[in-house]
């Protein structure tokens, strides 16, 4: 049998209360012929009561019917008892009197509380509507004193909760004005109210174009941090996802699916940790598979893949790529390329039978890939490039960038990607002129929007908001991170079968076996992180993939250009950096005697380092500026008419004592001109490249050096500009 519990908790209410107050006076009156008590001391303690009920409904903000029937009800109480303790004892009718006093007070009290939320409400309401044709005329004023629009009209005013701020709905005056007219007013009126930092006035577009939203935040609630919440159930990557709040309370969104984004963030503004929400929202995707770059030292993925690279504590890595290195880099986005063309005709079909309007439909068997990009400020040239074309050309596929960089100036972030990425995120600076190149047309941002580090500016130029709009990013923990990981590593997706079949894929497997030991240099691996290295077969560098396999791209306008190919035709043979270098010296110098070519080519080991590396990218310089000055050039911005090709023309059968320099010898003609193989191994090294400059005569220049020249280092000429600009 089991045991009944009792709740012996206190009702609460005030019919309770007069409840208690009833049964009080009954008790006193019933004890008075023992007790003797006077007839004062029912009128002290019924009184006292309800001078105590009066005041905390005073304090509450009771309505006055409420409070009068609570009041009388406490008096009348008080009343008859009084009475009674002066007539004692009482006869029947004294103790009917009183019952039926008691049930009347009772039901009075019950209807009073029953009605009051809507009397509450009612009297709030009206209150507000007080305050707001305040307000409302307050700003027709400000508006003609401070932006000097006169004969605005207010129409409504909507209160935040909490006491936030609020939004008032004015309506401009004939003439043309508009919403842009306001562009920069934003911190005249928040001086004009005295607003604090933290707290502004910001500006939107009404329900047309005649009508303006004035948002006022008269509560900082940005300069506190505001916790991540610890919510890991699952998002989708189709979907905007939040990462803050903006200043009225709403949630701040992003988006990743259709659309790139840019985060521009100083040292200490919040950049790391604004990326860490990020991340922490995608890794609750179960349809988004992440990539990350940094060659900085991995900082950007590594809080997502030590938990199970090292401590155990999640299952699977969230970050399913990580390229610490410049070729890693260019290894991934080289695939992520392949991706895009290998879905645009592998998932046609599917595609057609969705009806998505071209664009790759995903789930958890084919997910987004969104490649998360640190510091580009420190990417080299052509690996900017790969991120500009999977900025172009991913959209459909579901294969997006997110690039962050510390300023946002062309070198961090180039046009390209400030193009395509319609979400655009600014973190607190120290001078607004550094968020002109993100937003640009807003060039008056004020600094004190947003005063305090994780806080900054947020817009989407296609869902919103249309223009740079302060906001709070969430504060995500290290503890958090780690919960987030544990949760969410069973959801992680992998990479559809088809996206792992194209030609750079064969190297994904071994993702991990390349980057771990690099990043976990003397540390105990997991057993799954461990097994994950064991498994993938013999470890090769990035590098040496890129250069044994080499990957053809298209140019603008020109044929297949092999990017591996970087060493200039007939010094193929030369291994080695030394030699190579001896040799073009040699072939520039014209007291120089026979360069011996070996008879067959250099091992592919020492052509790849070569082609991979900054000697390279020397090489083809010291060539270019050879060359150049060779013609008569002096390199720099001009262009090298030298690089043309020189005419046919009849020439003597070659002597049996003819030097076998490649300078000598005339070039094969081909199907590629040599301008579109010298932009080939430029491009392939990072140089930008040189367009020739169309001969003005009809006798293009050729190799031959002027005769005149003396067998000494030739001296450049005063007007020369200078070696040639990397």
């Amino acid at each position: 049998m089991s045991m009944r519990h009792w709740d012996w908790s206190l009702p609460s209410g005030h019919t309770t209360f007069l409840g208690y107050a009833s049964e009080t006076a009954a008790s006193m009156v019933m004890l008075a012929p023992i007790t003797g008590l006077p007839w004062q001391a029912a009128a002290v303690t019924l009184g006292g009561a309800a001078a105590a009920g009066a005041v905390h409904d005073l304090r509450e903000g009771t309505t006055a019917g409420t409070l009068t029937t609570r009041a009388l009800s406490w008096i009348t109480a008080a009343g008859w008892a009084s009475w009674a303790l002066a007539t004692a004892p009482l006869t029947s009718t004294g103790w009917a009197t009183g019952l039926g006093l008691a049930a009347v007070g009772i039901a009075a009290n019950a209807s009073a509380t029953r009605s009051e939320p809507t009397r509450s409400e009612r009297k709030r309401l009206l209150k507000l509507r007080r305050e707001s044709v305040g307000i409302l005329r307050d700003w027709e004023d400000r508006m003609k004193r401070v932006a000097r629009l006169e004969n605005c009209v207010g129409k409504d005013v909507m209160h935040w909760p909490e006491k936030v701020g609020y939004t008032v709905e004015i309506d401009l005056p004939s003439g043309g004005a508009d919403a842009a007219d306001l562009n920069g007013y934003g911190p005249k009126f928040a001086a004009d109210l005295r607003l604090a930092d933290g707290c502004g006035v910001e500006i939107f577009p009404g329900s047309h174009r005649g009508t303006i939203l004035v948002e006022v935040t008269l509560k900082d609630v940005i300069s506190e941090d505001i916790p991540y919440p610890e919510d890991f159930s699952e998002l989708t990557l189709t979907e905007r996802f939040p990462f803050g709040l903006h200043r009225n309370g709403q949630p701040a969104m992003g988006s990743l699916c259709n659309d790139c984004g840019i985060l521009i963030g100083e040292t200490d503004a919040g950049k790391t940790n604004t990326l860490r929400v990020v991340t922490g929202q995608l890794a609750r995707m179960p349809d988004a598979l992440i990539w990350a770059i940094d060659i900085t030292g991995g900082g950007v993925a590594l809080p997502w893949i030590t938990p199970w690279a090292t401590e155990g504590l999640a299952s699977a890595p969230i970050v399913d790529w990580i390229a610490h290195t410049e070729d890693e880099a260019r290894l991934m986005l080289r695939m992520a390329g392949e991706i895009i063309a290998a879905r645009k005709a592998g998932y046609q079909q599917l595609m057609r039978e969705k009806k998505t309007d071209n664009k790759l439909p995903i789930n958890h068997e084919i997910p987004g890939i969104v490649i998360i990009t640190d510091e580009t400020a420190s990417l080299p040239f052509d690996v900017k490039e790969m991120l500009d074309k999977v900025a172009e050309e991913g959209r459909a596929m579901r294969v997006r960038n997110l690039v962050c960089g510390l300023r946002a100036t062309q070198d961090v972030v180039t046009a390209t990607m400030k193009i395509q990425a319609k979400w655009r995120v600014g973190m607190t600076v120290s001078d607004a002129e550094e968020l002109a190149y993100l937003f640009p047309g807003y060039i008056k941002i004020d600094p004190k929007d947003a005063p305090v580090a994780g806080a900054g500016w947020t817009m989407h130029t296609r869902l919103g908001p249309k223009k740079p709009t302060a906001m709070k990013v969430w504060r995500l923990v290290d503890e958090l991170t780690d919960k987030i990981c544990a949760a969410t590593a069973a959801r992680r997706p992998k990479l559809d079968q088809l996206s792992a079949s194209v030609e750079s894929g064969a190297h994904y497997p071994q993702r991990w076996a390349r980057t771990l030991p690099d990043l976990y240099k003397g540390q105990t691996l997991t057993e799954s992180a461990q097994h994950a290295i064991d498994n993938a077969g013999e470890i090769i560098d990035a590098a040496t993939l890129l250069a044994s396999d080499p990957a053809t791209t298209r140019v603008a306008g020109h044929p297949a250009v092999t990017l591996a190919v970087a060493v200039p035709q007939g010094f193929e043979g030369f291994g080695g950096a030394a030699e190579l270098f001896a040799a073009v010296n040699a072939s520039l110098d014209p007291t120089s005697g026979p360069i011996p070519v070996p008879a067959a080519p250099a091992p592919a080991a020492d052509r790849a380092r070569c082609r991979g590396g900054l000697v390279a990218e020397q090489l083809l310089e010291h060539l270019v500026q050879g060359l150049g000055r060779v013609a008569g050039f002096a390199g720099g911005d001009q262009e090298f008419p030298a690089l043309l090709p020189p005419p046919p023309s009849p020439s003597p059968a070659p002597s049996a004592t003819a030097s076998p320099r490649p300078r000598s010898s005339p070039a094969p003609r081909s199907t590629r001109s040599p301008t579109e193989s010298w932009t080939g191994a430029t491009r392939s090294c990072g140089l930008p490249r040189r367009r020739a400059r169309p001969a003005t005569s009809s006798t293009p220049p050729s190799y031959a050096r002027p005769a005149a020249r003396a067998p000494s280092t030739p001296s450049r000429s005063r007007t020369s500009p200078g070696p040639a600009r990397r």
